[in-house]
């Protein structure tokens, strides 16, 4: 009896079944990487004198980091590089523009249920949304690029029961900052993979699940998956063929940790710096002055995160002093947000809508100067990600920081929805 995690390890490694903390030899069904770790990754082929892709039509490419990179930059001659590369060895190249690689792979259907993906980032865990299974690598992604195999340690699967129902105004990823703060200082998450699970899930939209995924592995695990429901199923058969069949843990299967969430008791959660483990209640840091707001990242960028933050900004305009940025997550998004008035709803109240991309995330736009203090949905708040190592970068959820937008200090987000 086998979990998701082991049942697509042992399909990758072509075996009726693994163990947790067994290596293994396996064949990825897709890798992808990024602009900025691609540099040193064609350095290694080079000096192995290796560039030629076993399987190119498996190696995706997507610049999500720099997409602003003006011509002359080191950046901008990455993309070059990177696109040169692609069109050489008949990898799929994804410019400036495209989104982050975390949708560019469900969107275009590269993670479908049972898929083993090897990427540069464990954040790539959303592609769980559909029941694929990301696994981090540094440079020896390199290997599985040119080989197509490499080798692997099976995860130990946990699994995190969810119950009851998100109040309004809060959302995953308010709970995403509880489990961290609740899990991040510990080792029980230590080369595991979440398995989430539990009715709370179907009354999630992909989106809200995808942004709990994106985060699970700063509370310390490897991975994480979701249950592929009918509502999964249905998005994985659209953007990958009709013929994909669901995948799921067996009856039985062994978890070596378990842990139940009640969503009803989760309130507006705030990380402040430097620690991501450091979530407090919203409302403790009520008046809290920003001078920042930014929505985006892998975590939060997608259409839902954008219909939050119109919620709480039509008719509204944002305070004078508060410069707010607005980064949709892909051309996608981007479009269906354009389609649906979003967009003009962020103009409208004074918001910055950047080009699909990680952009402030990174600290690639909206540069923080000393003593400013910025309130974010990003992944990281530690000094200087930034900007100058003086300022503040505070996490929170897409309701929290327009909420805050708008007054210009922290508040409770629901009396804005409410009113």
């Amino acid at each position: 009896m086998l979990t998701m995690a082991e049942k697509i390890v042992a399909r990758a490694a072509g075996r009726e079944t693994v163990l947790p903390g067994e290596y293994v030899t396996v064949s990825p069904t897709y890798t992808v990487c990024q602009e900025i770790s691609w540099g040193p990754r064609k350095r290694i082929m080079q000096q192995a004198g290796c560039t030629t892709l076993k399987r190119p039509e498996k190696v995706v490419m997507v610049v999500d980091h720099t997409t602003s990179a003006s011509m002359g930059t080191p950046y901008y001659q990455a993309h070059r590089e990177m696109q040169d590369f692609a069109r050489e060895t008949g990898a799929r190249f994804y410019g400036p523009g495209s989104g982050l690689r975390h949708l560019v792979m469900t969107e275009n259907g590269f993670a479908k249920p049972g898929d083993l993906i090897f990427s540069d980032e464990p954040n790539i865990a959303t592609v769980g949304v559909v029941g694929a299974l990301n696994i981090a690598m540094s440079s020896e992604v390199v290997v599985s690029q040119l080989t197509d195999e490499n080798w692997m340690m099976v995860p130990r699967s946990v699994r995190f029961n969810l119950h009851g129902k998100l109040p309004a105004g809060v959302m995953t990823r308010d709970l995403v900052q509880v489990i961290i703060r609740d899990f991040a200082q510990t080792d029980l998450l230590s080369q595991a993979c979440i398995e989430y699970a539990g009715p709370a899930i179907a009354g999630l939209s992909l989106d809200e699940r995808q942004s709990l995924l994106a985060c699970s592995y700063h509370a310390g695990a490897d991975s994480a998956l979701m249950p592929v429901d009918e509502l999964a199923l249905a998005y994985a058969r659209e953007r990958g063929g009709a013929d994909i069949e669901p995948i799921s843990s067996d009856v039985g299967a062994h978890y070596d940790y378990e842990h139940d969430y009640d969503l009803s008791a989760i309130e507006p959660m705030i990380s402040p710096p430097p620690e991501l483990h450091n979530a407090v209640a919203a409302a403790s840091l009520a008046g809290l002055k920003i001078d920042q707001a930014a929505l985006g990242s892998c975590a939060n960028s997608r259409l839902d995160d954008m219909r939050a933050a119109a919620e709480i900004l039509r008719g509204r305009t944002i305070a004078p002093h508060v410069t707010f940025y607005i980064t949709p997550g892909s051309r996608e998004v981007y479009a269906s947000a354009a389609r649906e008035g979003l967009l003009e709803i962020f103009m409208q109240a004074g918001a910055t809508v950047l080009a699909p991309g990680c952009t402030t995330c990174w600290g690639y736009e909206g540069f923080l100067n000393p003593g400013e203090v910025q309130l974010s949905t990003h992944q990281m708040n530690y000094h200087g990600r930034n900007g100058s190592r003086e300022a503040r970068s505070y996490l929170s959820s897409p309701y929290v920081v327009a909420a805050a937008a708008v007054a210009g200090q922290v508040v409770d987000p629901r009396t804005l929805l409410a009113s």
